[in-house]
């Protein structure tokens, strides 16, 4: 997914990168959601990061068993009250519509697809701060190694 979206990165003047945990175990997911999930969340980064920004896609094993897949930006970033619009389809936020881009669909499916797939989606974020997006696999979705 990383791939396919760095030619849009570079087109935007933004970094992308990766840090991936060096061992990490399988979960029980659809590919195709996980695919579309992180298509949807560099899409929003890129599209919402001003050039010379960053995204971090990053993976984590915890101590707890959990695997945490991670999107980070150091784009535009969203408050709490632009956060719920986000997560309501057809809902844009003020920044959303300012850039008049997108069907306002991209968060609400990528938050329902998480959902089907037993994990969690969390949104920390801050105006003009960025934002970190979190799909966390509870480690009964997780295979032992």
């Amino acid at each position: 997914c990383v791939a396919i979206m760095q030619g849009q990165a570079n087109r935007e003047r933004v970094i992308l990168r990766t840090s991936l945990a060096p061992s990490l175990p399988d979960i029980v997911a659809d590919l195709r959601s996980i695919r579309q999930i992180l298509l949807n969340l560099i899409s929003n980064a890129v599209k919402f990061t001003p050039s010379a920004g960053q995204i971090i896609v990053s993976t984590v094993y915890t101590e707890g068993g959990e695997v945490l897949l991670r999107v980070r930006d150091t784009g535009m970033g969203m408050s709490d009250e632009d956060i719920s619009s986000a997560l309501e389809p057809y809902r844009q936020t003020q920044s959303t519509r300012a850039q008049k881009t997108g069907t306002g669909i991209g968060l609400p499916l990528t938050k329902a697809l998480t959902e089907a797939n037993r994990a969690s989606f969390s949104i920390e974020s801050k105006l003009d701060s960025g934002t970190l997006v979190q799909i966390t696999f509870p480690s009964t979705r997780v295979l032992a190694e």
